[in-house]
């Protein structure tokens, strides 16, 4: 088998080998490298994501997705749901052909199945986030030296809603150490439960949850309430894990608002300049640096602008700024000035280095 060698921090391309409708609103997607060989493979950890760029009337918007395939196969799998106002998404679902050929970063994220756990695991999700922890079960279920116990939950509007679903029975019906429940909040035509997963659902599921580590991925107000519920059972937060899009919180001193105002009211805008591609922009103090080097035009990527899938790195090599993420980067990185620069914000005329 050859190993797939990934690009650092610049896109692959990759085209769509398959399509299908998986649910009634989401589809499933494989990918394969261009000009990829018969025995090419793809290494990651399960619950990882990768990063898909699609051009979208005229330009190309990248996106996070959670692989739901096992590492070490010939194709990588995505199940994408429509969303409202879901540009990148919803196209996807509704114009996206075999054949087409996509931009893909490497797989990149902290939520993974390598994360410390015990021999009992529940595995929690809603809606698409049931991709990362699907991906986790079959990986564990396929390595025969494994013996984890899985209890796999999940939440869904209605029964035509439940992504995997015949995949799932199979995989319960199959593996003495898997389970699977689902909770919807419309149970008509099915012999589930019907309602919410509070704690006396999750407890009736699995008794022994507290005991167990927890993987969880949804929706934000679902991942909110599980969190809350899983702590009040008693369950060590130490063997909580959860996938999340979201910026981390600023590491840089705060600045004292009183500060900032008199620096705003100084100077209002500032300069980003990228000397080795002979550009700048302007930019507002405060101001995302993202913005500015779009506007530049330089080839910076933004995928999730949330500081979590690390694609728009670059050095700020002169010049002040704040940033409210450093999620992927490195102590050394830190130091040396690297900054996520859709987390970064722009407090003075800044020179900018991409590599």
């Amino acid at each position: 088998m050859n190993q797939f060698e990934w690009p650092d921090n610049q896109p692959a391309t990759f085209i769509c080998q398959r399509k299908w409708q998986e649910t009634p609103n989401c589809v499933s997607v494989t990918l394969v490298a261009e000009n990829q060989d018969l025995e090419t493979t793809f290494d990651f950890i399960p619950g990882q994501f990768i990063t898909l760029g699609i051009e979208v009337e005229g330009k190309t918007e990248y996106r996070a997705y959670s692989l739901s395939s096992m590492p070490n196969k010939n194709a990588l799998q995505l199940t994408i749901k429509r969303v409202d106002g879901g540009k990148v998404s919803n196209y996807i679902v509704d114009s996206l052909q075999e054949g087409q050929t996509v931009s893909v970063l490497k797989p990149a994220g902290e939520f993974h199945i390598e994360q410390p756990h015990g021999e009992r695991i529940v595995l929690l999700s809603a809606g698409c986030g049931i991709t990362p922890v699907m991906s986790m079960a079959k990986t564990l279920l396929a390595d025969k030296s494994d013996a984890t116990d899985i209890h796999f939950i999940h939440a869904a509007t209605e029964l035509e809603q439940v992504i995997y679903h015949q995949e799932l029975l199979e995989m319960e019906a199959s593996h003495e150490r898997f389970h699977f429940d689902v909770m919807l909040e419309n149970a008509q035509g099915s012999e589930y439960l019907e309602g919410r997963l509070t704690q006396a659902a999750l407890k009736q599921f699995c008794p022994d949850i507290a005991e167990r580590s927890a993987f969880l991925c949804g929706p934000i107000g679902f991942m909110n309430a599980m969190q809350e519920n899983l702590s009040e059972l008693g369950m060590n937060m130490d063997n909580f894990y959860q996938e999340s899009f979201t910026p981390a919180e600023s590491e840089q001193p705060d600045v004292e608002i009183a500060e900032q105002a008199d620096k705003a009211q100084a100077i209002s805008n500032a300069t980003v300049f990228v000397p080795a591609f002979g550009a700048q922009a302007e930019a507002k103090i405060g101001s995302a640096l993202i913005d500015a080097l779009e506007a530049a035009k330089v080839p910076v990527i933004a995928a999730c602008r949330s500081g979590i899938c690390g694609s728009c790195k670059c050095r700020v090599v002169k010049g002040e700024f704040t940033r409210t993420s450093t999620a992927t980067l490195t102590e050394d990185e830190i130091d040396n000035g690297f900054v996520l620069a859709c987390s970064c914000q722009v407090e003075s005329d800044v020179e900018v280095a991409l590599n």
